[in-house]
């Protein structure tokens, strides 16, 4: 929320839309296909997914924030998100790019479950939780 609030005081609009991948199951996350019908449903991360991508005429921001554990089980479909290639590739065969004014941040307290392929893909910020506030 800092982040967006600095950067919408600088000129430029930031939208967040934070969700917990752990949450909910992949299906849930990411969406299913119908094996008798074919008919695909959108789960939570691709339909937001999908809004984060429309055009934008203005000067904007839109970040997917992660917040909550990263494990194999949902971060592995992430990492052709996060390297060069930008692209989420779904279960029905669609693949759906970020876009520039896109970015994934994600928010964890340690990277123990972490594949190395994914911490490679990733910018890392550290903050030590004394310089957090918390008590």
């Amino acid at each position: 929320n800092t982040l967006c609030q600095a950067q919408t005081r600088l000129g430029l609009v930031t939208k967040l839309y934070t969700l917990n991948p752990k949450a909910c199951s992949v299906i849930e996350l990411y969406g299913i296909l119908d094996p008798v019908t074919r008919d695909w449903t959108d789960g939570l991360l691709s339909n937001i997914f999908r809004e984060i991508n429309k055009p934008t005429d203005k000067n904007e921001r839109r970040y997917i924030l992660f917040d909550g554990d990263v494990d194999a089980l949902w971060v592995e479909n992430m990492n052709s998100v996060m390297d060069d290639n930008k692209l989420l590739t779904l279960a029905n065969g669609e693949r759906i790019r970020l876009q520039k004014h896109c970015a994934l941040l994600v928010e964890v307290g340690d990277l123990q479950y972490a594949s190395p392929a994914t911490v490679s893909r990733c910018g890392m910020v550290f903050v030590d939780p004394k310089n957090l506030g918390y008590k």
